[in-house]
């Protein structure tokens, strides 16, 4: 990517070159950003859907084992 400062050097042409270059540059990295923000919240779904799951299943360990579930507000 180019600097700032790189901007300021050569002719005009040159520099519209190398800031429709930066720019472009900046877009694919938007898009990656995005992409991978995308699959993080897809993961971070996953893992609430799994301890919802997982909280569940410890309440109907507790209740077999016949003990009193309070649930997940009990320990607040």
């Amino acid at each position: 990517m180019t600097n700032i400062e790189d901007l300021g050097a050569g002719d005009a042409g040159a520099t519209e070159d190398t800031l429709a270059e930066s720019i472009h540059d900046l877009r694919v990295e938007i898009d990656e950003l995005r992409s991978e923000v995308a699959r993080l919240d897809a993961d971070l779904g996953e893992s609430r859907k799994l301890n919802l799951r997982a909280a569940e299943l410890l309440d109907l360990v507790y209740e077999r084992l016949g003990r009193p579930s309070g649930g997940a507000d009990s320990n607040l």
